[in-house]
Order: C-alpha cells, then sequence, then structure tokens
C-alpha cells in the first residue's frame, strides 16, 4: 500500500490528477486533522470525480465538500482488501459524516460447558473462543430464558454457575422440582448425565425428532424389565417434547443458517433489523436506528451497515436482505474468507424466505413507527418544558446533574444529556470527585460543574452548552449553578433545580427557576413535571451506578498499595507475618521491621501511614 496526501489548501482537480484508477480506501479530512468521511472505491479516481464535478451535490455532501483541507489515499490490491481496511479505519476514526454501526451489547448465546466432570448449560454472553460448545445467536436475553425454561422440562440438567455447584452439600430447590438431576451431590451417576446431556446438545442441534426415537426405545427398553418408574420418565420427557413441537412452526429445514436483513426509512430516521433463523426458527429481531448525516436512503446505509456488521459478527452461509441492492464481489469473498465458508447474499427471493422477509419488514416496520411516537412524545415534553419555563422554543438540549456517594465515600457526580428525540447515552457523563471534602456536596456540584463548564468557556468542549441546565436540588444548588455559570460568563442557559418531595412523595416535589438574579420556585404542567422528574430520575440512576463501580473497585485495594516502596512482595510478607491488616495498624516500628525485606526506614512510614 502506499500513501498520498493532498495540500492542506485543498484544490479538489489538482488533487485528481494525482490520483490513479486503482482500488482503494480515500479519508477526506478538515483542516484540523479531524477525519470526516472514510469510503472504499473499486476505482479510485471515478469515485472521487463525483465530489469535485460539475454536477451539483446534495446539500448535506455540499456542505461536507466545503470542510475538506486535506484527503489522504490508501491504494489495495483488491476490492476485498480495501473493503476491510475500510471498516477498520472507520472503526478507528470514528468520521462525523460516515454511517456508523454501534452494537451496545453482544449477541446473548446458550453455553455448554462440556470440559466440566458434570457439565452445565446456561445463558451467556461474551468472546467465544472460551471453552465450551456455543448455541446462537439469539436475538435477545427473553428467547434464551425461554429455551433454557424449555429444555429444563424436558431433560433434567443443572444450570447452575461452577462456583455455586462445587459448594453445594444438600440438592438445592431446582432438584425437588424436578428440573435438576443433583449432580452436585451425586444423586446421578458421571454415565447417566453425559447422556442427558448429550441428549441436550441433540436438542439444541434441532435433532428433535431423532430425540424423540430414542426416548421412545428407552421407554419400551425400560417397560420391559419391569423398570415403570424409569419408563415413565421417558414418558414424561416425549410428552414434553412433543408440546414444544406443536408450538413450533419451523421456516426452514433445521440444518440452515440464514440472516434476514431489511432496512426501512421514514422521516430521515431509518431502522436496520437483523433477524437470525437457526434450527429453523426466528427467535427474534434485533433493530438498529440511523439517523444519516448526509441524507442516504436506505439502501446507501444498509450498504455501509453489511461489512460492519458482520465483520463484528458470525456470518452464516445465507444473506437475504431488502431491499435489493447491488451487491460487489468483493463484499461476498470478504465475508467467505472471514467465515471460512460460502457466504451467498440473495435480493430476490421466493417462498419460505419470501415469507421470512415478510415478517421481518413487518417487524422493523413496527419498531420504527414506535421509535418515531416516541420520538414525538419526547418532542412535545420538550416544548411543554420550555413553555412552562418561557424560554426559546428553539432550545435543543437539557443537562441534569447528580451527586452520589456513601457518608462521603467515592463521590461522583453524573450529567445526563436529553435532546428533543430523548436521552442521548453517548453524551453521558461522570465526575469522579477529587478535590470536594467527602460528604460536601456543594462542593462535589461545584467541583462537576466548574469541570463541564471550564471547557465550554474556553471552547475546548465539542458541542454548545444546554439550553437547560436542571440540577438535582433545592434552592442552595440553583444559587450555586448559577454563580459558576456567571462567572464562566456562559450565556443563554436556563438554570433549574428540582428539590424532593417531603418523604420523598413525587407529587410534592418542587422546581426552581433562577431567574434576574432571583431563585423562584414556578409550577408546571404535568406533562412537563413528569419530565423534569424523569432527566432527574435518569441523572440519580446513572451517579449511583457509577458510585458503586467506583465504591467497589477502591474497596478491592488494599490500603497498603497507598504506600511508597510497598510492591506486591512486600505487602504480601506482611500480611503473612501478622496474619491481617488490623495486626498491621497495631504493630510498632520495631514490630514491622521485623518482616522480612522491609527495612527500618520503610518500617516507619508505614507505621505514619497508620498513625498520622
Amino acid at each position: 500500500m502506499k500513501n498520498l496526501t493532498a495540500e492542506k489548501s485543498f484544490d479538489g482537480e489538482a488533487f485528481l490528477k494525482r490520483v490513479g484508477n486503482s482500488p482503494g480506501v480515500y479519508v477526506m479530512q478538515d483542516c484540523e486533522g479531524h477525519s470526516l468521511y472514510v469510503g472504499k472505491a473499486k476505482d479510485l479516481r471515478k469515485r472521487l470525480a463525483s465530489y469535485f464535478g460539475k454536477r451539483a451535490l446534495p446539500a448535506k455532501t455540499e456542505l461536507m465538500v466545503s470542510q475538506i483541507s486535506n484527503i489522504k489515499i490508501i491504494t489495495t490490491h483488491t476490492e476485498s482488501e480495501a473493503l476491510l481496511l475500510e471498516n477498520n479505519l472507520i472503526k478507528e476514526k470514528k468520521p462525523r459524516y460516515n454511517v456508523i454501526f454501534k452494537d451496545d451489547k453482544s449477541y446473548p448465546y446458550i453455553r455448554v460447558t462440556t470440559h466440566h466432570p458434570y457439565p452445565g448449560i446456561s445463558f451467556y454472553r461474551g468472546s467465544l473462543k472460551r471453552s465450551g460448545l456455543f448455541f446462537g445467536p439469539y436475538a435477545n436475553i427473553a428467547a434464551v430464558r425461554e429455551i433454557l425454561g424449555q429444555l429444563q422440562k424436558i431433560i433434567p440438567v443443572r444450570h447452575c454457575s461452577n462456583t455455586y455447584f462445587s459448594n453445594r452439600s444438600r440438592a438445592c430447590l431446582q432438584y425437588q422440582i424436578k428440573r435438576c438431576s443433583g449432580p452436585c451431590v451425586g444423586l446421578i451417576d458421571p454415565e447417566s448425565y453425559r447422556e442427558d446431556i448429550r441428549q441436550i446438545i441433540m436438542l439444541l442441534q434441532g435433532r428433535s425428532d431423532l430425540l424423540s426415537e430414542l426416548f421412545q426405545k428407552e421407554m419400551r427398553s425400560a417397560a420391559q424389565v419391569l423398570d415403570y418408574e424409569r419408563a415413565a420418565n421417558y414418558r414424561n420427557r416425549i410428552s414434553a417434547l412433543r408440546e414444544i413441537q406443536s408450538r413450533q412452526g419451523n421456516l426452514f429445514p433445521i440444518d440452515y443458517k440464514i440472516d434476514v436483513v431489511t432496512a426501512l426509512e421514514q422521516n430521515g430516521t431509518i431502522v436496520i433489523s437483523v433477524a437470525s433463523i437457526r434450527l429453523g426458527q426466528n427467535p427474534g429481531d434485533r433493530h438498529y436506528i440511523f439517523r444519516p448525516l448526509m441524507r442516504e436512503d436506505a439502501k446507501s446505509v444498509l450498504s455501509s451497515f453489511l461489512p460492519q456488521f458482520y465483520l463484528r459478527h458470525i456470518i452464516p452461509k445465507e444473506i437475504v436482505i431488502a431491499p435489493p441492492l447491488k451487491i460487489s464481489k468483493g463484499l461476498t469473498s470478504l465475508l467467505s474468507e472471514k467465515a471460512g465458508h460460502k457466504v451467498l447474499i440473495k435480493v430476490n427471493v421466493r417462498g419460505k424466505r419470501a415469507e421470512a422477509l415478510a415478517v421481518s419488514m413487518a417487524r422493523a416496520e413496527e419498531y420504527l413507527f414506535r421509535h418515531l411516537a416516541s420520538k414525538e412524545n419526547y418532542e412535545h415534553r420538550f416544548a411543554s418544558l420550555c413553555d412552562d419555563f418561557t424560554i426559546d422554543k428553539e432550545a435543543d438540549r437539557i443537562e441534569c446533574y447528580d451527586i452520589s456517594h456513601m457518608g462521603g465515600e467515592s463521590t461522583v457526580a453524573s450529567q445526563v444529556v436529553f435532546k428533543k428525540d430523548g436521552p442521548t447515552i453517548s453524551e453521558y457523563r461522570r465526575f469522579n470527585i477529587k478535590e470536594a471534602a467527602p460528604g460536601d456536596d456543594y462542593g462535589a456540584l461545584e467541583e462537576a460543574l466548574v469541570r463541564r463548564f471550564r471547557m465550554v468557556s474556553e471552547e475546548k468542549l465539542r458541542g454548545t452548552a444546554p439550553s437547560i441546565l436542571l440540577v438535582d436540588g433545592g434552592k442552595g444548588q440553583l444559587r450555586l449553578a448559577s454563580r459558576i455559570i456567571n462567572a464562566l460568563a456562559i450565556n443563554n442557559v436556563c438554570l433549574a433545580s428540582i428539590a424532593k418531595g417531603r418523604n420523598r412523595n413525587p407529587n410534592l416535589d418542587r422546581v426552581y427557576i433562577y431567574t434576574n438574579g432571583r431563585v423562584n420556585r414556578v409550577l408546571l404542567s404535568r406533562t412537563s413535571m413528569h419530565f423534569v422528574q424523569e432527566i432527574r430520575d435518569e441523572a440519580h440512576r446513572f451517579a449511583i451506578t457509577g458510585h458503586r463501580s467506583h465504591r467497589s473497585k477502591k474497596r478491592m485495594k488494599s490500603t497498603l498499595e497507598n504506600i511508597a516502596g510497598i510492591g506486591t512482595k512486600r505487602r504480601q510478607s506482611l500480611l503473612l507475618y501478622f496474619g491481617g491488616l488490623k495486626s498491621i495498624e497495631k504493630a510498632g516500628i520495631d514490630e514491622i521491621a521485623r518482616v522480612k525485606g522491609i527495612s527500618a526506614a520503610l518500617a516507619r512510614n508505614i507505621y505514619s501511614h497508620f498513625h498520622s
């Protein structure tokens, strides 16, 4: 590969003369070196010429092109190589104008811990490189829970963790209700338990008909030797299996692995739904919302989504997509290479594939409708609050701050952001309070606000100041916020606070607003009040989760780690010698110095640390 960079004073026509016709990737940058857009092309010159030709560009694209100060070109040998490089650069640089796939959570799986003497079956989310067998992916946790519950009714194997299993001294409730065979206390021999696990794996592989035949054979064998209790057990398993089979309508043969990916657009919002059909069934869809800055249509967003999504997830043998796209050979060859098997991407389908596509489209349409309805609801509540606060209806951002600690320990301040379409989680922020005294809520709030708005006043923080700044508290907190905002010369910010009602009764909550140098109580409409309470509660939730995380990490650390000169080995020597931290605290300098590796000077430091 080779790099080729344009001059800072960008001239599109002159730059095109230096670009070849090979495949590759281009990175558009602004004058500060920030990435605006990353794209790939089979023919770089032809693709880039579309930005600088005589034809008029769409308004959003023209805005992006006007910001270009530099273009980096990276040539590749093949289109597949360019596609992979584009995906990696988008993840690394997060360019402003690209459609970027962000997945908040990995897909859930069912895991069978086959490496354990008594394997367990459980819900799993994480890396698939760990030991055991994995079945999935499933669309959501509910689908996994339902399948696990069904499996327990048919074959009673353990669903508990290895730690819980190894510490049992008697059978748990699951054994009492016949959902587990009690391997933890030896109520089933290893051979029989292994056979149950083999049958569970057969079920998860979709071989239920074969398993039914096996149950019938075992039931007859047990009846012939007059083992009626065992025969009844298999009869119950057959009944449970038949009940589940009757509720399941298989779309495809059980060995098919097909994904159905659909994209729909409405009012500039695009939803992409992914349905993973496994074992002949669709356990549910996953939905991803996009609002592209350059107003790309559903086809363009779907085209960008496919490589980003499947280069991070398991790739099936077949992918059905809608609306139809012109699929490049580079994409199919890249996915086939990554998957280790041939991958087909189909656009015009019939029969069962068309049925599955229609179902997925209907679900995507329903999800988009609910999303837009929710967005419209937030816009209405936002407008209602602006009316009650008598501020400009062009206001588009609310920030709320809350403080959380326990007895002054591990104080954390939270900042949550709400816009007209609801909470903007990507802009949430936590502040670990370092300077304020423990338990000083005013000091903690001051530190958080100064750290946040100093960046705004110095223009170091991307984005603008909020239209409404809300703090959790009463008149005192609001006066403090107004003093900081005025000192930092932040203009056009409506300052408000919400104080909890007596006995924490939400109907008695009070809202104050800062106007003309005074703090006044304001009576809100029911819609606005509920909106402010929701924002306050979200800030509280975000603060308390951060506090708990910070506190647990802090408590995992030993006090000895804060003493200069005490590393892992010396800490272990001290704890082994004294038997615990309390004994070290009570020990004198001479006694501490007797520990191997502890000098007299270090002993004095340790003693001073506990007695200063």
